[in-house]
């Protein structure tokens, strides 16, 4: 069985490596791809998936790490193109527009709370005095891009004339202002690793001395987190709101509650395997084969 795994970039990374050498083990093969770099043909009859040279995109199903960046014309396209595949036959995880909206924080966000999922208080504008009434009205707040990750872009701040000054500076650049309430915690996330309907396991990842950002690559340590009753349905109902198949989870412990802050869809997990010795990467290749076997 073959596998492809859709990329930003031409070389793999430590997570495309992790799930070679699992689909490997189970005697399939990995096959890497940038989808900038797939052309489809189509008629009435049939659509034809190429890479360069000519190369027919043969392949039994498709792991989706990243749409990459682009212009507007060219992520539309990408994400027209995964979901041509699905038609075509061919099973993407996660699919598509799943994994469309767990990239866009908005998207997330009104998935969850349309499921019922808690989440942090939140003001989404284009209009520069609304934004500052929210900063306002949530006294400590934070600042986002609708698109980013590992903690790039995202400020913090509590004076409203600060907060004034960074919201002109991202009209400017033509930014959504999305700004929600800073939920304080007890310096530290959890991310737990949602598989199909299974948390895999979870950990905290605590903040350096003097920071707030959680993210791993800004040099948060891990810890074994306890997947308790309601950590595990949080998750689940995260993972199922956005119709993920697989999904890290981003929690936050406020006022003896849990609330969900951001959903991954191709999270890295060399955290969660230094934290707990789970390897996602046979997780995740054991449920892509029996997905495809159904």
């Amino acid at each position: 069985m073959r596998i492809g795994i859709a990329l930003s970039r031409e070389r793999p990374n430590w997570p495309v490596r992790r799930l070679i050498r699992a689909l490997e083990a189970k005697g399939c093969e990995g096959v890497t791809f940038c989808l900038k770099n797939l052309s489809l043909h189509m008629d009435s009859e049939q659509m034809q998936f190429l890479l360069p040279r000519r190369r027919p995109l043969d392949v039994n199903g498709i792991i989706l790490r990243s749409i990459g960046a682009g212009s507007t014309d060219q992520i539309t396209s990408r994400i027209s193109m995964l979901e041509a595949l699905e038609l075509a036959g061919v099973r993407v995880f996660n699919r598509a527009y799943s994994h469309r909206r767990a990239k866009d924080k908005l998207a997330t966000l009104v998935w969850l709370a349309h499921h019922g999922i808690p989440i942090p208080p939140t003001t989404l504008t284009e209009r520069l005095a609304v934004a500052v009434a929210a900063t306002k009205r949530y006294h400590d707040i934070v600042s986002k891009p609708l698109r980013g990750s590992q903690g790039q872009g995202i400020f913090r701040l509590q004076d409203p004339d600060l907060a004034f000054r960074l919201f002109k500076i991202l009209q400017t650049a033509n930014q959504t202002l999305l700004i929600q309430r800073f939920i304080e915690t007890p310096a530290r996330d959890i991310r737990a690793f949602v598989v199909g309907e299974r948390v895999i396991g979870a950990m905290y990842r605590y903040a350096k001395p003097g920071e707030w950002k959680t993210n791993i690559s800004r040099g948060a340590k891990p810890k074994e987190c306890p997947v308790s009753a309601e950590l595990e349905k949080l998750a689940l109902g995260a993972s199922k709101a956005l119709e993920m198949d697989f999904a890290g989870i981003d929690i936050l412990e406020a006022d003896n509650k849990l609330v969900v802050s951001e959903v991954n869809a191709a999270p890295n997990w060399s955290g969660l395997q230094k934290a707990t010795g789970v390897d996602a990467s046979e997780e995740i290749i054991t449920y892509i084969l029996k997905e495809l076997k159904k």
